[in-house]
């Protein structure tokens, strides 16, 4: 399951995308570290790591410009884990 957010990202003049932040729940949630990225089914994937380091999967979908979540803390079961 998947659910729209609105992400903060820079997107460099060489097409790479790095998330920021994103909204979630009423609350900004700062982007500390980027793990693994992989594209699948025309959306860009993101693992990202929160600055509480809880662990999120992030989509972008480049035919309509949308950003999805994907994965959270407790879709993990609730472990923090390092990307």
């Amino acid at each position: 399951m998947s659910y729209p957010v609105a992400v903060e990202a820079k997107f460099e003049t060489d097409g790479s995308i790095r998330p920021l932040a994103f909204l979630w729940n009423d609350e900004r949630v700062a982007i500390a570290s980027l793990g693994r990225r992989w594209e699948q089914d025309g959306e860009v994937h993101f693992l990202v790591m929160s600055v509480d380091e809880k662990v999120y999967e992030l989509a972008y979908r480049q035919a309509d410009s949308v950003w999805l979540l994907y994965r959270q803390p407790e879709d993990l079961g609730g472990r923090h884990l390092r990307v």
